[in-house]
């Protein structure tokens, strides 16, 4: 049971429009990846088997989905229109073969053409007996002839699909051809890698014969350097000891600076005192002067009668 109603999804899915056009893209998505993959794989790219199982697996439901697929229905016209089958010629009353009737085309629309002639029909072509008597036809069989029409008409409209599937078709051969040039320059770019690869083997084949010599040099220069981090060291240890020797010297020469700068404050120190003591010494210099003019003026004056005794004294000035 569960079988039947599968196939009957499927069926469905299959016979939808839209069932068919995501048919088609899992299809062309699938092909896609398959020749992906497969460029991933000549080039020796990474992920090219995974997409090589992607596409081909999907592939692989495609072709087991469409293996339920029902083949499109057959209709038999000559059972309608006896015209068409040229197995069973058509008798008269006497049963004498009748001639068919000229096919006229034209445009059906809406209904069945009962006495010849052509009709319309939007968007497609049927074929009409034309016949001069009438026919007597049934309601039954002017309905199947109707849905025949229809049928017709939508097998038409399907018909136009087709002209645009080979136009897509067309398109997908232009793209394989391209993809074909692609892979002729990918062909000619490989033998390139391949030219480049000798010559990269040949270098590492050098660099391995040469690789004895190129240890002793290695030892050689290792050795050197060795030499040469203990010369840096020695050289770092005598920077220290000038470092610090220089240290010394700087603090020694900020004391001098120091004892400089002390100097040179008693100095100005001293400048201005000494200013002060020589204006001291020449005010102290005049009143010594004035107070010798004063004793000499007294000595002067105690001095000038003592040889002449009741002189009168002179006459003061």
């Amino acid at each position: 049971m569960d079988k039947e109603i599968i196939k009957s999804k499927l069926n469905r899915l299959l016979s939808w429009e839209g069932g068919q056009r995501l048919f088609n893209f899992a299809y062309s998505i699938g092909a896609a990846i398959v020749i992906w993959g497969a460029l991933f794989k000549i080039l020796h790219l990474p992920g090219g088997n995974a997409l090589l199982c992607i596409g081909m697996g999907t592939e692989v439901v495609m072709f087991l989905i469409t293996a339920f697929d029902r083949p499109p229905k057959e209709y038999h016209w000559e059972d309608v229109f006896p015209e068409l089958d040229n197995r069973r010629p058509m008798l008269d009353e006497d049963g004498n073969p009748i001639a068919p009737a000229p096919l006229a085309r034209g445009n059906v629309q809406g209904g069945v053409v009962v006495n010849g002639g052509a009709g319309q029909v939007a968007g497609g072509q049927a074929v009409v007996v034309k016949d001069s008597s009438p026919l007597n036809l049934s309601d039954e069989d002017s309905k199947a002839i109707s849905d025949s029409i229809a049928s017709m008409t939508e097998a038409a409209r399907q018909l136009s699909k087709m002209a645009e599937l080979s136009n897509a078709t067309t398109a997908y051969l232009e793209q394989m051809q391209a993809i074909a040039t692609q892979m002729q320059n990918l062909h000619a770019t490989t033998e390139a890698l391949n030219a480049v690869s000798s010559t990269l083997l040949a270098s590492y084949t050098a660099i391995t014969e040469h690789s004895a010599d190129i240890a002793a040099n290695s030892t050689g220069y290792i050795n050197q350097m060795n030499d040469l981090n203990r010369n840096i060291g020695g050289l770092n240890t005598i920077y220290e000891i000038q470092l610090k020797s220089v240290a010394s010297q700087l603090d020694a020469i900020d004391r001098v600076n120091r004892g400089i700068k002390d100097i040179r404050d008693m100095y100005e120190k001293s400048a201005a005192q000494s200013a002060r003591y020589c204006e001291e010494t020449d005010k102290m210099a005049r009143n010594m002067q004035q107070l010798n003019q004063m004793y000499e003026k007294m000595i002067s004056a105690m001095t000038v009668n003592m040889y002449r005794p009741g002189a009168m004294p002179p006459a003061a000035e």
